[in-house]
């Protein structure tokens, strides 16, 4: 189980426009959850829109991510 200690020393480390978006997201989040019942989940259009939304998956367009090359892998 991860600890409130482990999150927080991970958060300590992210730079402050990641923050931005993590927070961003929890505040989605916890708006979903006000509006939702107790037992109810997010669909998974909804989990994809909130990520889209709050710029999660951003830091894949960064060069640094882009580590594979036409010559990876198996041709089909």
């Amino acid at each position: 189980m991860i600890s409130v200690q482990e999150i927080t020393e991970k958060l300590d480390r992210l730079p402050y426009n990641k923050l931005i978006i993590i927070y961003e997201f929890i505040e989605f989040i916890e708006q979903k959850i006000m509006q939702s019942d107790e037992n109810s989940e997010m669909s998974d259009a909804e989990i994809l829109f909130a990520a889209e939304q709050t710029g999660s998956f951003d830091f894949l367009h960064e060069p640094s991510e882009n580590i594979y090359t036409s010559e990876d892998g198996e041709p089909l």
